[in-house]
């Protein structure tokens, strides 16, 4: 038997349903819909289902970049990668680090604060007990670290246990809905008038709004890209798994923003009242609605189905972390020793041990945020935190992302190019809203300047050597 490289990962540890279910768990569908929900009806209105529809149209533009570049570029730190064989090195490396430090790292630690204030929102909707969120901050990060050092193909098996147990308990909601609403069921949702706006430009900033919030649903549909490396197939799996996956979850939100608004109603006193409850302290609205459908067990089991979807997410967010780390350490623009692997299992486990530690510096900083906010009780301490660190990283997320569509216009056709542009127009519209708040945008600025400075100073002569960058056994 070949001896294996020190520093390699398992090769062939899973396929393309691996790939698509990867994708799948990083976008969450169960914590996207009970966190978001609310964000979109709350511009779009009645509405909300058609720009759902938009988002995914617009969104699959997006995707098409990372599919242009997943099949030419298979690589463990693959947004690094993709920039560095399309464009330089240098805006190769920015882009490794706008992604890993200031969006997935970030996101790591995002999500354990979400897992933290839906687990005790959770609690609240079934009991009526409140407890301290800050007590279940350590669960998804202790727990994490079992499947991810073990390997990828113990994180994809949990990961297709538990998202297959979300996506069929909101598919089992949206078919009570639409049986209990029979009578209801109306194309309004699907067109401008359920945005209840009579104006041209009234209607824009409902659907547009709607979008903006919208898009984040579909955040982490990329991280199937890290893991090319330990796929079968990586340059047909991982594209076509991240395809699909994107094109699935954007047809079940689709299908549940719209039994929601069957369940809610269409006028605007239903929505806002809803929007309302969401953004109140109280029992999230989507858990009121499934608890009247499918009683006490039900409830239950979507309380505990949705904190599988934010552990997924997390599994999925942290592998994909940790693999960028290994990725740009490899070429000698990291430490060496985030290079290593695991000598039994092949998993990065330094890479996951620095993601892991960094995450929790980022959550203390997002506590702190909230906390010099002026809020002081433990729920409303975390669900601020959450969003602060949530803002952080989408803002980079899509930073990232643009870049990405730059390369990508190099390497394609000119209807390639068509659609790449409208993702890119997509992308910048979100950025904009993004960075109206004049601290996030002192923020970006000054991590750009950073990054910058680095590769001028310590990595300058690294990053003149690196004209191309590939997996070494893809």
């Amino acid at each position: 038997m070949a001896r294996q490289v020190s520093g390699e990962l398992s090769r062939g540890a899973t396929g393309l349903l691996g790939s698509l279910y990867n994708s799948l768990a990083g976008q969450a569908p169960a914590y996207s819909i009970a966190a978001g929900a609310a964000l979109v009806m709350g511009q779009a209105y009645a509405a909300a289902p058609l720009a759902m529809l938009l988002t995914l149209l617009g969104v699959l533009t997006v995707v098409y970049s990372i599919f242009v570049m997943a099949r030419r570029y298979p690589h463990a730190a693959s947004f690094y990668a993709y920039v560095t064989n399309t464009l330089n090195s240098w805006t190769g490396f920015f882009n490794g680090v706008v992604y890993t430090v200031f969006y997935s790292i970030i996101g790591v630690g995002s999500v354990a604060i979400a897992f933290a204030y839906l687990g005790a929102e959770g609690v609240y909707a079934v009991t009526g007990w409140s407890i301290n969120p800050l007590i279940l901050l350590p669960v998804p990060m202790v727990l994490a670290l079992v499947p991810t050092v073990l390997g990828i193909r113990p994180s994809i098996k949990t990961e297709i246990t538990l998202t297959s147990i979300e996506v069929a308990m909101l598919l089992v909601f949206v078919a009570l809905s639409i049986t209990a609403n029979v009578s209801k069921l109306s194309p309004l949702p699907f067109t401008v008038q359920g945005t209840l706006q009579t104006s041209p430009s009234g209607i824009l900033a409902a659907l547009s709004g709607g979008l903006v919030f919208a898009i984040t649903y579909f955040m982490g549909f990329e991280v199937s890209t890290q893991i090319s490396e330990e796929v079968r197939d990586p340059r047909r799996s991982v594209p076509t798994g991240t395809l699909w996956a994107t094109v699935i979850m954007g047809l079940l939100y689709i299908l549940v923003t719209y039994a929601i608004i069957l369940d809610v109603g269409y006028s605007q006193s239903a929505i806002s009242n809803f929007v309302s409850e969401a953004e109140g302290m109280g029992p999230n609205p989507v858990y009121t609605l499934i608890g009247h459908y499918l009683g006490k067990p039900g409830l239950i089991l979507f309380a505990v189905s949705v904190l599988f979807s934010v552990f997924g997410c997390y599994l999925a967010t942290l592998n994909a972390t940790a693999r960028m780390l290994y990725g740009m350490a490899r070429d000698g623009l990291l430490p060496a020793w985030l290079a290593e692997t695991h000598p039994r299992f092949r998993s990065p486990h330094n890479a996951l041990y620095l993601s892991t530690g960094v995450a929790v510096a980022t959550m203390v900083l997002a506590y702190l945020a909230s906390y010099l906010s002026g809020y002081y009780k433990p729920i409303e301490l975390t669900y601020n935190a959450m969003e602060y660190a949530y803002a952080i990283d989408s803002l980079y997320y899509v930073l990232s992302l643009l870049l990405i569509a730059a390369g990508a216009l190099r390497v394609t056709s000119w209807l390639g190019k068509v659609a790449i542009a409208i993702g890119a127009a997509l992308l910048a519209m979100t950025l904009y809203y993004s960075v109206t708040n004049i601290v996030y945008l002192y923020i970006l600025l000054a991590s750009i300047v950073l990054v910058i400075a680095i590769e001028l100073t310590i990595l300058r002569s690294r990053l003149r050597g690196i004209k191309a960058t590939t997996c070494p056994y893809c």
